[in-house]
């Protein structure tokens, strides 16, 4: 117990209106007094008591029911019958927070006064818990996401499932998170980071829902049917075909349930409507002054976080044209913005701009807190990388030959060179449901003709595919020189006839 708690008998409780005497063991709120069952009451004397700490579920258990062996639902029940009570989740209002895996915390301010003073004097302030664990780590504030908000907003008044896709990096897990936040009634939030198969992801549900995943199947059901609720599985990619059968499991036994889902690709079951994510808006490439640049979203989240790396980092109208252009480089991706912010201070502007082509090895100093994959950009999309088959791969590393856009035609010309693949084309399109390849549309290329949507790498994609296409000498010498014929580049003679030749022969 925290060493600040006295006895009882001379202090009561206060946060938000309501006061808990645990002597009297009583709540009002302004006069009106709150009906709770005893043991919902010892639940909250005993959250009050050790506020700032996470209590385990086995010692909420022996203390409230200290010589009776119980179900764990029971505990569960009453504490779901302590946060109706307390109105936990209405209107913005948040006061236990369940820590997955470890159990329960008060997260809201509590003060502790003695009984015999009135309430306008003063109270000691007792430690909030910040439920971190709950969830992942995002910022407070989300720039340049207002629409993406609105659109989720929309869309799940209309469907059941929606899944948010997009590359590494862009920020899937924030939005969804930040959206299902500000709700009126709070998330269950299924973390799937560390989940590797369906065990693991049956036992993030059940840590989500506070019940023992050993209850089976059934019990995970019948808590999901006691109130509508909305459920979000963040980070569905590395386990896709479980959480695609989890979700139309859960949207065909829980007729009032809305899921949320995050994935670098879609679910692909009935039902779903896919909002893809795109990477923050990008600043002109002459913009007349800082001001003006700052209404790009992009350029707003990397100076934000080049200032909060020290206060004495700071920019001009001068500076503009560089934060822009390394904004661009960065292909507005709010994890390579942030990353890139991290290195203004000890590199400056320009050094950033001269060390792009290692811009994997400069992008490596993510937040402690944050997943392993989330710690650098090459890992951000090294985890994409590895979740492809082989031929997906070395179709990736083919396409990093083209700087800019190119068609499927082109596609499968310089393809073609490493990759016997069937068809080539259907390939790049699956990289494309991945988020590893964007899709242009011709009304945005000059210069196009007809209705044929070309394709490209964003720059931090392409930059990490030629290195893997570089580290195969051979590999990486057909593919060039395959892209060279292709755009009719002049090759040497004797490159230019081995090309043939070899095209001859597949």
């Amino acid at each position: 117990m925290s060493p600040l708690v006295a006895d009882p008998i001379d202090h009561v409780y206060v946060f938000d209106g309501f006061t808990l005497d645990p002597s009297r063991r009583s709540l009002v709120r302004e006069d009106q007094g709150i009906a709770l069952g005893s043991r919902a009451l010892e639940l909250l004397i005993a959250l009050l008591e050790q506020a700032g700490e996470v209590l385990s579920r086995d010692h909420l258990t022996s203390r409230v029911w200290p010589r009776t062996v119980v179900e764990e639902s029971s505990l569960r029940v009453h504490m779901a019958a302590l946060r109706r009570a307390l109105g936990d989740g209405q209107e913005g209002r948040r006061y236990i927070a369940t820590i997955p895996g470890r159990g329960y915390g008060f997260v809201a301010e509590v003060r502790r006064r003695s009984r015999n003073v009135t309430v306008h004097q003063a109270a000691e302030a007792l430690p909030g818990i910040q439920p971190a664990d709950a969830q992942p780590q995002r910022h407070a504030r989300l720039i340049g996401r207002d629409r993406a908000l609105s659109a989720l907003t929309r869309l799940l008044e209309a469907n059941r499932l929606v899944t948010v896709v997009g590359p590494g990096g862009v920020g899937k897990s924030s939005v969804a998170l930040h959206w299902a936040e500000i709700r009126e009634q709070p998330p269950c939030i299924v973390d799937l980071a560390k989940a590797t198969g369906e065990a693991e992801v049956l036992q993030s549900l059940a840590t989500a829902l506070d019940v023992a995943a050993s209850t089976g199947w059934a019990s995970m059901v019948s808590v999901l049917r006691e109130s509508p609720r909305l459920l979000v599985m963040d980070g569905c990619e590395h386990v896709i075909d479980v959480a695609a059968r989890l979700a139309h499991a859960l949207l065909a036994e829980v007729p009032e349930l809305q899921l949320l889902a995050t994935s670098r690709e879609p679910l692909n079951v009935d039902g779903e409507h896919v909002y893809r994510l795109e990477a923050l808006d990008l600043p002109a490439k002459s913009p007349r002054s800082l001001d003006e640049a700052l209404e790009a979203p992009a350029l707003s989240l990397l100076i934000e976080r080049a200032r909060a790396s020290g206060n004495d980092v700071d920019f001009d109208d001068a500076d503009a044209a560089a934060l822009c252009e390394l904004a661009r480089q960065l292909d507005g991706l709010p994890l390579a913005l942030e990353l890139g912010a991290a290195r203004i201070r000890a590199l400056g502007l320009k050094g950033m701009l001269s060390r792009l082509e290692d811009l994997h090895g400069l992008l490596n100093r993510g937040r402690r807190t944050a997943l392993p994959r989330h710690r650098s950009l090459e890992a951000a999309i090294g985890w994409s990388y590895e979740l492809l088959d082989e031929t997906e791969r070395s179709v990736l590393r083919a396409l990093s030959a083209f700087p800019g856009t190119f068609s499927l035609s082109n596609a499968a010309a310089v393809v073609g060179a490493i990759a016997a693949c069937g068809s080539i084309e259907e390939q790049v399109l699956r990289l494309v449901e991945k988020s590893l390849v964007l899709a242009v549309p011709t009304a945005l290329q000059a210069g196009s003709v007809g209705d044929c949507t070309c394709y490209r790498l964003a720059n931090t994609t392409r930059r990490y595919a030629a290195l893997q296409l570089q580290s195969n000498g051979d590999e990486a010498a057909r593919v060039l020189a395959r892209h060279a014929l292709e755009l009719g580049v002049s090759l040497a003679p004797s490159t230019r006839a081995a090309v043939l030749a070899e095209e001859a022969t597949q």
